[in-house]
């Protein structure tokens, strides 16, 4: 059974490039026999709770991961911190699996940790801050009353600067960035020893193995769409970087 892992697109709208992207990879799943889609978070560049306004703004992505679900796909959702407090739709409507921590699950064959990556850096006391105001339940209980057209006006001026701050960041640091998830794989690792480790957030694609009493652990970075845009495939236990046009 073949696995799909994306994350980081920051889908704006479905007319930009990468939306178009987005809707041919989509498409194309629904033409291969039933898998599974890991999306590891910020999918989309602004997402909160179920709010109709943005299942309008991205019908054509629903609609495609509504025929997915029927034919028998498992889509697995990890927030992140554009995409939040989704299962009003993700989970409740859908069907897909949401999550808003790290997961440890057993995929073809091979133990793999999933997580949307914001507690790779836990020297980042601002956005460590920032995530739990985010995640505190009465954050969440005025994300889901509070109409979703408010939340698209206010995220939108808010993601804008985020991702102005963090491109240029990621530039200047991608050395410094490239250690962190390395160092984030040899820490988690002693928790929950996996084969594989999948991340994204940090924007950085990255690809290591290292070794533990002579296994070898691979950790895995998604990068971001804003560069050359590659997804992760998984199939009979081989993992295999797919390129997007």
């Amino acid at each position: 059974m073949e696995s799909y892992f994306l994350s980081d697109i920051h889908l704006k709208s479905v007319n930009e490039r990468r939306g178009q992207i987005l809707l041919r990879f989509l498409l194309s799943l629904t033409q291969k026999n039933p898998g599974n889609l890991f999306l590891l978070g910020d999918i989309f560049d602004l997402w909160i709770s179920g709010h109709p306004v943005f299942k309008k703004k991205f019908s054509d992505v629903i609609r495609l991961m509504e025929l997915l679900k029927s034919q028998g796909w498992k889509i697995y959702f990890f927030e992140g911190n554009h995409d939040l407090h989704i299962h009003p739709y993700w989970r409740d409507e859908l069907g897909a699996e949401v999550f808003t921590e790290a997961q440890v699950m057993d995929i073809d064959g091979l133990k793999v940790r999933l997580e949307h990556g914001d507690l790779i850096n836990l020297e980042d006391e601002a956005y460590l801050r920032l995530r739990r105001f985010l995640r505190h339940p009465m954050t969440e209980r005025v994300g889901h009353l509070v109409p979703g057209q408010f939340w698209q006006k206010v995220g939108q001026a808010w993601a804008g600067i985020s991702r102005k701050k963090s491109i240029v960041y990621q530039k200047q640091n991608a050395d410094e960035i490239q250690k962190m998830i390395r160092h984030h794989a040899h820490r988690v690792y002693n928790s929950d020893g996996f084969d594989l480790i999948i991340s994204g957030h940090m924007h950085v694609r990255d690809d290591y193995q290292f070794e533990v009493h002579g296994k070898k652990i691979r950790s895995i970075n998604l990068g971001s769409w804003f560069e050359e845009i590659q997804i992760l495939k998984l199939n009979a236990g081989q993992v295999e970087w797919v390129r997007l046009d």
